[in-house]
C-alpha cells in the first residue's frame, strides 16, 4: 500500500503470481483497499488499536457505497459551463446532508485561494429545498455531525462575501433550517405561507418586513411573493408570471382534482 518497488516485489512473491493487475478497480475500492492495508500495517506494528479503528472503516465503506452511485472521478473537467446544476433527487438521506458539505466545503475552499487578495470572479452557490440540507433538527446524525454541517455553511454565509462567495437558498419549510443561517441573509423572496412556525420565524428574523406585509403572506396567491431587504428601500408585492409552455416550465404545478376525477370517469365509462 505504500507504493514502494520493494513491497511489491515481495507481496507478489508471497501470493506467487506474475503480477497485481489494480486497473479496473474504481477510485472508492481502492480507498477501502489502503485503509483496509493501512489498518493491517498498524495492527501488526501495535499502532492501532483494531476494536477502535474497525467503527470508522465501517463508515468509510457505508459512505463509499453510497457516493460511487452519484460521482464519477475523472482527470479533467469541462470549466466552459457557468452553470452546474446538480440534482440529488434520487439520493437518500444521508447523501443528501454528506454530499453538500463535500461540495460546498470544496468550491468555497478553493474560491477563497483563488480570490484572498483579489477577487477576480463570483461563485453563487443555490440550494433548493434547503431544509433538507440546513436543518437544525435531525436524529439521524450525531450532534458533533450536525454542528460541523451547520458551522460549515455558517462560515460561508458570513464570510463568503468578502471572497465573492454568495449563498441563495429556496424552500419550503423556512423555521426548519437554522435561525442563524436565516439571520445572516440580505434579501427575501416570500411566497405564501401558512405553517405558524414559518410565519413566527419570518416575524423574528426579517426586520425590514411591515406589518401589512407580514399579514398578506398566508393568503397570497400562486406566483406572488413579497420582496424584502436591503435591496429594496420598502416591500413590494410582485407577480410572477406563468409560463404558458408546459414543457419549458419546471414540473411543479399543482393537481387539478376536478380535472384529474372526470379524466378517471371517462376513461372508466370508454372501458366499460
Amino acid at each position: 500500500y505504500t507504493n514502494q518497488e520493494s513491497h511489491r516485489k515481495e507481496i507478489i512473491k508471497k501470493l506467487n503470481i506474475d503480477e497485481l493487475v489494480l486497473n479496473k478497480i474504481n477510485h472508492f475500492d481502492e480507498l477501502q483497499i489502503r485503509v483496509n492495508l493501512s489498518l493491517i500495517n498498524g495492527i501488526l506494528k501495535n499502532h492501532v488499536q483494531y476494536d477502535n479503528i474497525n467503527p470508522l472503516l465501517l463508515r468509510i465503506s457505508s459512505a463509499s457505497k453510497s457516493l460511487e452511485k452519484i460521482i464519477e472521478i475523472v482527470e479533467e473537467i469541462d470549466q466552459d459551463d457557468k452553470i452546474q446544476i446538480i440534482s440529488l433527487r434520487e439520493c437518500n438521506q444521508e447523501i443528501k446532508k454528506l454530499f453538500p458539505i463535500l461540495l460546498a466545503k470544496e468550491y468555497f475552499r478553493e474560491h477563497k485561494i483563488k480570490n484572498e487578495k483579489e477577487i477576480n470572479e463570483t461563485f453563487h452557490l443555490i440550494i433548493d429545498e434547503a431544509h433538507n440540507i440546513l436543518s437544525h433538527q435531525s436524529n439521524r446524525e450525531a450532534e458533533s455531525w450536525k454542528d460541523y454541517r451547520l458551522e460549515l455553511f455558517e462560515e460561508i454565509i458570513k464570510e463568503g462575501r468578502k471572497f465573492g462567495f454568495f449563498l441563495a437558498i429556496s424552500s419550503q419549510r423556512p423555521a426548519d433550517i437554522s435561525e442563524t443561517i436565516m439571520s445572516q441573509f440580505h434579501n427575501f423572496f416570500i411566497h405564501r405561507l401558512i405553517n405558524d412556525k414559518d410565519l413566527r420565524l419570518i416575524d423574528n428574523v426579517i426586520s425590514t418586513l411591515d406589518r401589512r406585509s407580514k399579514l398578506l403572506i398566508p393568503t397570497l396567491p400562486q406566483g406572488a411573493c413579497i420582496i424584502t431587504g436591503t435591496s429594496f428601500d420598502f416591500p413590494q408585492i410582485i407577480q410572477v408570471n406563468k409560463i404558458e409552455e408546459k414543457n419549458q416550465r419546471p414540473n411543479s404545478d399543482d393537481i387539478d382534482l376536478e380535472e384529474f376525477w372526470n379524466k378517471g370517469e371517462e376513461n372508466g365509462e370508454a372501458e366499460a
